[in-house]
């Protein structure tokens, strides 16, 4: 063999190299699209709804009642913040 003939043999293992890693990722895509639907199929079937009569008012919620007479060491546990 000839230095062509390498050549013509390396371009041809990249064109078979570059097909399989395109396809390779039309599928790996096609199973993650797959995937993603069945678990929002999932979620969609198990969802729980939530009606404006579970809601608190804003100024009796859990969150304004710690933070109204809260104890700064309270509220830093609980968010991570301070006032």
């Amino acid at each position: 063999m000839n230095e062509g003939d390498d050549y013509n043999a390396m371009l041809v293992l990249y064109g078979f190299f570059a097909e399989q890693s395109e396809k390779l990722c039309e599928v790996r895509r096609d199973v993650y699209e797959m995937l993603a639907e069945e678990e929002w199929r999932v979620a969609m079937r198990k969802r729980q709804y939530l009606t404006s009569q579970c809601l608190d008012l804003p100024f009796e919620s859990a969150w304004m009642t710690l933070y109204n007479h809260g104890h700064d060491t309270n509220v830093l546990n609980a968010t991570s913040l301070t006032r």
